[in-house]
């Protein structure tokens, strides 16, 4: 018969390994105990005395279980009952020994197959679909430990869920917009009541440029948090990197009466990465920027190096590498984007890179963009093996960061450039 029940196992395993024990320490003690008396009256036989029958008068041709055997059979009641006595009390003590040991095995099979039991039965509920469902973790032994991870990818499990949910009903806020005025339009003009003229195709063309650009990124964004995005790393100088993109947005910043400029060291460490994905980020942050902040306000783009000091908050103020500043082997690039405008409140900080997530909670496109920007600005930086972070404060503005692992010295410039 197999026993199936993990507890009824260790019970009986623990409880066969006490009565093996115990019968063969009391067998043993038995033994022994009859071996050594027999020896003891074998040692009195010999020895001249009145008071025992024969005295002196045995020789040592009978010897060991043979000798105490027979000196059993000569010594009196007295003797008999006290090896009796003894033998007796040995094999009491061994079954109080045995039932202590079922009790303490029932208690420990108990100890070890309950929180077994507990996180099967949470498991099950869990594939169930109830995601909400914790074990208590009441030691920190290896059971504990296994109770602590079953608790954390329960967790993992249910963000996951929710994130899952959260990005099937942004998908569709995104997408019913853009569809709702495509089909509104073509609605009117087969009724009729708009004529398809220039600006009224024009205007769905937009809506559809809408739609393509938010698939696009979605299939981005899918592509690097799957591992799956080609990166065609060269040593860069990122500061040339983040010239290109300011000039690349300077028509854009003196359309809405915002001054764009950039502050880059001459000389930057190089780092390994591809070109494209990193002007693709830094683009993301300055359009961010510039979408958030007022005319008038001012969006600065530097860059610079960061020494290594695993005890330094990374969120922390880095300051621009001097031209003159030695090589570090073990150093960052730096890049940061900061802005003028209204701020973001510290709540909202930890999920700004979240896609989909917007401090405006209309979610006006206008303002707001499609919410999927910052999301793959710390996708494409991960990817490189770098870290993003924000920091902001309420009416004073916001600024964006993300550093790269150097790998050397860029060749130096004749002057540091000026801003843009």
């Amino acid at each position: 018969m197999t026993v199936r029940n993990l507890f009824l196992k260790l019970t009986i395993a623990f409880v066969l390994v006490a009565l093996v024990a115990v019968g063969l320490v009391s067998y043993i003690a038995s033994q022994t105990t009859t071996n050594e008396f027999g020896h003891y009256l074998e040692t009195r036989m010999n020895q001249p005395s009145p008071n025992w029958p024969g005295g002196g008068m045995m020789g040592s041709g009978m010897m060991g279980g043979q000798m105490a055997n027979h000196m059993l059979e000569l010594a009196g009641p007295p003797e008999r009952d006290f090896l009796q006595a003894i033998n007796n009390a040995t094999w009491i003590a061994g079954a109080i020994a045995v039932i202590i040991a079922l009790v303490l095995s029932v208690f420990l099979a108990r100890q070890i197959a309950q929180p077994l039991r507990r996180l099967t039965l949470a498991a099950m509920r869990i594939a169930d679909g109830d995601l909400s469902q914790r074990v208590t973790v009441s030691n920190r032994d290896e059971i504990g430990q296994l109770a602590t991870a079953f608790n954390s990818m329960a967790e993992t499990l249910s963000k996951n869920e929710r994130l899952r949910r959260n990005l099937v009903a942004d998908i569709a806020h995104e997408l019913r917009t853009p569809l709702a005025v495509v089909q509104g339009n073509l609605e009117a003009m087969l009724d009729g009541v708009v004529e398809p003229n220039r600006e009224s195709i024009s205007s769905i063309h937009e809506e559809t440029l809408v739609l393509a650009r938010l698939v696009a990124d979605l299939r981005e964004l899918s592509l690097v948090e799957a591992g799956q995005l080609e990166l065609r790393r060269a040593e860069m100088d990122v500061g040339d990197l983040v010239r290109k993109a300011v000039a690349k947005y300077q028509p854009d910043a003196l359309e809405k009466s915002i001054g764009l400029q950039s502050h880059v060291p001459g000389v930057l460490p190089a780092a390994s990465v591809d070109p494209q994905r990193i002007t693709q980020a830094i683009a993301n942050l300055i359009s961010n920027a510039l979408r958030h902040t007022p005319a008038g306000g001012t969006v600065v783009v530097r860059a610079g190096e960061q020494p290594s000091r695993p005890t330094q908050n990374v969120g922390a103020g880095f300051k621009p590498a001097p031209a003159s500043k030695p090589a570090l082997s073990d150093s960052f690039v730096v890049v940061s984007v900061e802005d003028t405008g209204s701020g973001i409140p510290e709540e909202a900080l930890p999920y700004v890179f979240e896609r989909f997530y917007r401090v405006d909670k209309s979610r006006s496109r206008a303002s707001g963009g499609s919410g999927i920007g910052l999301a793959i600005v710390k996708q494409l930086v991960e990817a490189h093996g770098g870290k993003v972070w924000a920091e902001s404060e309420l009416g004073k503005g916001s600024r964006f960061c993300f550093r790269l692992p150097a790998t050397g010295r860029s060749p130096a410039m004749s002057a540091p450039a000026p801003g843009v």
